[in-house]
């Protein structure tokens, strides 16, 4: 017999087997919540639109029904890596944001594997630098919609997704209009010298080169340095509690309340740096969901 999982943009992924001579496969787990049909959730438009000489590749999703004259604001999704992808996979978050009303766009910015080598390596030594032309040029396909609102734009992601979203408010300030960076990373100077795993040093060495010899180049993709020119109100995310731990969010929070910018900083807690609890990951739906409508949607929300 052959194992494998399998799902798509509107249904989890599941365990399945089959035969291998052939046959029907039979499912052997079932993820999705009965109170979710698959009917109900967003089959994205794969798209694509110019940056920088480069063809960027993108999921666009939309709430399924759109009334004549109706805009909703905009968000950018960006995967982590960088040399991740978005493909035809379920994403938690971003169905519950279209569903919410929001459009929601997934670029698979320079960097990111999947489109040759030449594609994934365009963005080494220049993190957050030339791949946020890609970002931007994701958010000038948005404001060309008919049915988005060009003036009310956010963008968040986790890991690389979380580093971008960092990026994009301290290098392209007042584009976005909301921020959520989810376990990013925002001071490369630091990262390399505090203490690190073995494959996060390699991973570094390969994009920027050598810490000792190429330390400006690691300064250029740090966003807190440049947390003065920040005017895009933010929500950092992390989790706390368990290894592997990151003292990043904490730092840029801090940069940002030295430069008194608008911010909200919430750890959830017995988790390692990223969120990935059943619990705390439902908390961090509802809480994204608030930060988003009070500065897209110009909601007044009630703090916990």
């Amino acid at each position: 017999r052959i194992s494998f999982v399998f799902g798509t943009p509107r249904t989890a992924p599941d365990l399945y087997v089959v035969a291998a001579e052939g046959g029907p496969p039979h499912q052997l787990t079932f993820s999705m919540p009965q109170g979710i049909p698959a009917g109900s959730l967003v089959q994205p438009e794969k798209i694509s639109f110019q940056s920088d000489g480069f063809t960027i590749s993108a999921y666009l999703y939309k709430p399924a029904s759109i009334r004549p004259g109706e805009r909703f604001p905009g968000i950018l999704f960006i995967h982590g890596g960088p040399t991740g992808q978005f493909s035809d996979t379920y994403e938690t978050q971003v169905q519950y944001l279209v569903r919410q009303g929001y459009v929601v766009l997934l670029p698979n910015i320079r960097g990111s594997s999947g489109y040759g080598k030449r594609f994934e390596d365009a963005n080494n030594s220049c993190w957050e630098r030339c791949d946020l032309k890609d970002v931007l040029a994701g958010g000038e396909y948005l404001k060309r919609l008919p049915y988005v609102n060009g003036a009310k734009m956010g963008i968040t992601g986790t890991s690389y997704g979380g580093i971008m979203s960092m990026a994009a408010a301290a290098f392209a300030p007042g584009y976005f209009q909301a921020s959520i960076p989810q376990s990013g990373y925002g001071d490369w100077i630091e990262f390399m010298r505090g203490d690190n795993e073995l494959r996060h040093i390699k991973l570094m060495e390969y994009e920027f080169g050598p810490f000792a010899t190429n330390e400006e180049k690691y300064h250029q993709a740090s966003p807190i340095y440049w947390v003065r020119d920040v005017s895009t109100p933010m929500f950092l995310i992390q989790g706390e509690g368990k290894y592997p731990h990151s003292p990043q969010s904490r730092l840029f929070a801090a940069a940002l309340e030295k430069n008194y910018k608008v911010y909200r900083l919430k750890v959830y807690q017995g988790e390692p740096y990223y969120v990935t609890g059943r619990e705390n990951s439902r908390q961090v739906l509802l809480d994204m969901l608030d930060f988003f409508d009070q500065f897209l949607k110009d909601r007044v929300v009630s703090l916990p």
